[in-house]
């Protein structure tokens, strides 16, 4: 793609494309699931974690759970 006309997000490419746009799209596609649920009581987040090196070992768990008041833990 040519980089002269993707300096700003209001500025087509001849073919008619924001190459902003493409590279946006292009970003999620390599991000990981997220899940949000929203309850009476609560709400859950939860994210996929996506492997950046097959070195790392994929057995082990990074979970933490954290009480920030009464009423909110973060995890």
């Amino acid at each position: 793609m040519s980089r002269r006309y993707d300096s700003r997000t209001t500025i087509f490419s001849p073919e008619g494309r924001l190459y902003q746009v493409e590279y946006a799209l292009e970003a999620i596609s390599h991000a990981g699931t997220a899940l949000g649920i929203l309850a009476k009581d609560g709400i859950v987040l939860a994210a996929e974690r996506k492997v950046t090196s097959k070195l790392l070992e994929q057995d082990t768990s990074a979970e933490k759970l954290y009480i920030l008041n009464e009423y909110v833990t973060h995890l």
